[in-house]
């Protein structure tokens, strides 16, 4: 047992060191780097993609801190790119933006906030950022809208209400 305790006293700082890299990556928002632009740590980890050469593909998402500025407990439902839940062009958003070509699930209509604002859900999407791209009916005015890829996907979201975050 004396052994095993002065070899702990020898390399006590490997331990320290490896403490806190499992740190940083257990709860990289409270790491050393959680202020800087990217972790001293943890650099982002990025893969060329092969059918794309501009286009990257990050392994670990790098991390970013979003300052909430607004919040609205409202109701949520989701939609898909269809023409009945939409109109005769389903894939292209109010500001133009087109949803299909995209295929990410990170887009929202809102007609209370500006086109470009971000947004997050966190009881339901934790930390996801979604963009407000979309509008609504007119009488839908305190009310989010979150595209899917799918309408059945859509259809089991349904309506929650939840408290949205404005971040920048």
């Amino acid at each position: 047992m004396i052994k095993f305790i002065r070899k702990i006293i020898n390399h006590s700082l490997d331990l320290l060191i490896l403490m806190i890299l499992v740190f940083e990556f257990v709860f990289p928002q409270y790491g050393l780097a959680a202020e800087a632009e990217s972790s001293l740590l943890l650099p982002d980890l990025v893969i060329k993609a092969a059918a794309d050469e501009n286009q990257e593909v990050y392994l670990i998402a790098p991390i970013k801190a979003y300052k909430t500025v607004a919040t609205y407990k409202i109701p949520i439902t989701a939609y898909s790119s269809t023409v009945d839940q939409t109109d005769d062009t389903p894939c292209i958003t109010a500001n133009g933006f087109d949803l299909c070509a995209h295929g990410q699930e990170d887009v929202v209509a809102a007609n209370f906030l500006p086109f470009g604002t971000k947004i997050r859900i966190p009881e339901y999407f934790g930390d996801r950022v979604f963009t407000v791209q979309d509008r609504m009916n007119a009488r839908y005015y305190y009310h989010a809208d979150i595209w899917m890829k799918t309408r059945q996907a859509a259809k089991e979201f349904g309506l929650v209400y939840s408290t949205v975050e404005v971040v920048e």
